[in-house]
């Protein structure tokens, strides 16, 4: 099969494009065709070999990529759900070794769920990590709901633009906090206030929020905290050592909390951000669309923290 792989780590330079032995599915697993695989900040962190989890994914040759949208090729002898020629959106866990810059991975059954006949390939590709981080962030970690107050830091961007369509479907009173040439854009998804980060500090705009959400890694706690209620959280995507000592701090002395969220493939969760797509609540915008060849270029891009929604290789037309 034709797959992007890394030898060695270094910059966009090391991927290379050439042919990769397809997997054989194991008896729990699932081998996908792939279609179409979105493109993380994790993937070229992995490349430049700083990715926090990068010794769980083993030694090289490594294919990188977690989010995939195919087309079931074959089933293990133990998988009970899915049937060759479904169509199907997977997240790979870091255990399963990545693999999604490829014509074909193999992913556990419960990382994969069935795709809604009315959602592409290529905006199904989109959702898994960045769309179940939100998802965990906001209902698992958070709990918000109804009539709760967040704030989104990195509102226009990969996970960013998903938790703020999320936290209006849930009824959540959203702030947004982005770059100006994105304020229309985050508006539009439902933020009832957006800051422009490079005119003001949102902390000196908000208050009484129930969860800041910093999607982006770069908001210390000790600030943030005097914008949050007696029980409301941060939750950082970035799994710092600092950001780590501060949670466990923080649960210690009660009150506000710091947490990290820490994605996980879930069926469950993966089955309703599909659902919500195919309802039309929710739309991951596509920055836009390579060709597998060029994941190198998408890694460049997606490293300038700039872009608006997601980045998506066709790996299939």
């Amino acid at each position: 099969m034709k797959a992007i792989y890394l030898e060695h780590f270094g910059g966009p330079e090391v991927l290379l494009h050439g042919e990769r032995p397809t997997p054989e599915p194991a008896d729990d697993q699932v081998l996908i065709e792939v279609h179409a695989a979105g493109v993380n900040p994790r993937d070229w962190m992995l490349r430049e070999g700083t990715y926090f989890a990068r010794r769980l994914v083993g030694g090289p040759p490594i294919i990188p990529g977690s989010d995939v949208s195919g087309v079931v090729a074959e089933v293990g002898a133990k998988v009970t759900g899915f049937r060759v020629g479904d169509p199907v959106v997977a997240m790979q866990s870091i255990l399963g070794r990545m693999g999604g810059y490829a014509e074909y991975i193999a992913v556990k059954e419960g990382c994969v769920a069935h795709k809604p006949a009315g959602v592409s390939h290529v905006a199904a590709a989109a959702l898994p990590v960045a769309g179940l981080t939100a998802w965990q962030a906001l209902f698992e970690i958070a709990k918000v709901g109804s009539g709760a107050v967040m704030t989104v830091v990195g509102a226009a961007g990969g996970v960013g633009h998903l938790a703020v369509q999320l936290g209006r479907w849930a009824g959540v009173d959203m702030v947004g906090v982005c770059g100006p040439e994105n304020l229309d854009f985050v508006r539009g998804l439902g933020a009832r206030l957006v800051v422009d980060r490079r005119a003001e500090n949102f902390l000196d705009v908000v208050s009484a929020q129930d969860l800041v959400f910093d999607t982006i890694g770069r908001e210390r706690f000790g600030k943030v905290i005097r914008v949050l209620t007696p029980h409301g959280v941060q939750i950082t995507t970035v799994p710092t050592p600092a950001a780590l000592a501060e949670g466990l701090l923080a649960r210690l002395r009660g009150g506000p909390r710091l947490a990290t969220v820490l994605v996980k493939p879930r069926q469950a969760d993966l089955t309703s951000l599909l659902q919500l797509t195919a309802a039309g609540d929710l739309r991951p915008e596509i920055a836009g669309v390579y060709p597998l060849a060029d994941a190198a270029e998408a890694q460049r891009v997606s490293r300038t923290f700039r872009t608006r929604g997601k980045l998506v290789l066709s790996v299939r037309s």
